[in-house]
């Protein structure tokens, strides 16, 4: 199970009031309360709070749960790890300090920054640990990355381009306000991409001295939760399997190790790589298989796979039936409501 700080509910009461719903009502269903989110720094998990934002969305028929929910947030949604990246020296610095204090923001958000060039591109996931929708959940944390880049590059600093998993909204109304920049959905992954040069410009507002008392601050917590191999290494596939890099050695290098350190360290942790990806391929499978706008292509793709013939074999050993059948059963199950044992 993963953790997120109740500060991503910080705005949770004002928009389900906005959208005609009752917030303690809308809790109270996913097993929360009004009374968690008066810490912002409660851990709650994960899943509850995704499954939480993803029903306000279908329960007011809003599309833009995610991006209502974002605004206005300031830095304090990162807890007292916004006290030292609104202080790093450049973007870059900031980042890093994010993938390295992530547990305590947000367990269930992978992030990864790539260089291509004169292009800099920042994917991310949202993990779950049983298959659900992340729509809202992908954009909530893209615009609270956004404030990150706008506080140490500007208020009117803008990516090139924000791009979605998920289908476009009814209206881009909302997603233009915020992002100020072109929105792709139906793209192989999310995030957002911006010139590199970006990464090395100086943070002027940046003090030393209040980054290196926050990071004391950070190491007096309590129950800080050290993140193990076998987390590390879900978040990164997540990342990699859209772009066809979901092998042993690509992620050896992305942790920096050899790729017999890291069968050693997951072994030490009881399981292995080829079950972790074996694992994270039947849960996506499902949640990719749910929609119908993905062809059986596509998943195969965005499950790591060149070649289709190769996702239907798998598929078949691990749940008896060809994906397409699997579908279909699905899509009845959802309609009619009957168990057709589709597992």
């Amino acid at each position: 199970m993963t953790f997120m700080r109740a500060a991503v509910l910080a705005n949770f009461p004002d928009v389900a009031r906005q959208l005609g719903l009752d917030p303690e009502t809308e809790l109270h269903k996913v097993g929360l309360s009004l009374e968690y989110l008066t810490t912002p720094d409660r851990h709650l998990p994960s899943d509850d709070v995704v499954r939480l934002i993803e029903d306000l969305a279908k329960n007011s028929s809003c599309d833009t749960v995610g991006l209502r929910l974002s605004q206005p947030r300031s830095m304090s949604g990162f807890g007292v790890v916004g006290l030292v990246l609104a202080q790093q020296p450049t973007l870059r610095a900031a980042l890093q300090m994010v993938l390295r204090y992530l547990p305590l923001i947000n367990e269930s958000l992978a992030l990864r920054l790539e260089l291509d060039g004169e292009v800099a591109l920042l994917t991310e996931e949202i993990l779950t640990t049983t298959v659900m929708p992340v729509h809202q959940s992908v954009e909530l944390a893209l615009a609270s990355n956004l404030k990150l880049f706008r506080t140490l590059l500007g208020a009117e600093w803008s990516p090139r381009c924000i791009y979605f998993r998920h289908g476009a909204p009814r209206s881009l109304e909302l997603h233009n306000q915020i992002f100020h920049c072109r929105c792709v959905f139906n793209s192989e992954f999310n995030g957002m991409s911006f010139p590199a040069y970006e990464l090395d410009r100086p943070n002027t507002t940046a003090d030393p001295d209040m980054a290196h008392y926050a990071e004391h601050l950070i190491g007096a917590l309590p129950d800080q939760r050290e993140e193990t191999t076998t987390m590390r290494v879900r978040r990164l596939l997540h990342l990699f399997m859209p772009l066809q890099r979901a092998g042993i050695r690509p992620v050896a290098e992305a942790l920096k190790c050899s790729v017999r350190k890291l069968q050693l360290d997951l072994a030490a942790e009881h399981t292995n790589f080829g079950d972790l990806l074996n694992q994270i391929r039947r849960e996506r499978a499902k949640l990719y298989l749910q929609h119908s706008r993905y062809s059986i292509d596509q998943v195969a793709s965005l499950l790591g796979y060149t070649q289709p013939t190769s996702f239907t074999r798998w598929f078949l050993v691990q749940h008896g039936l060809p994906p397409s059948t699997w579908r279909r059963h699905c899509q009845l199950n959802m309609r009619g409501g009957a168990n057709m044992g589709v597992s």
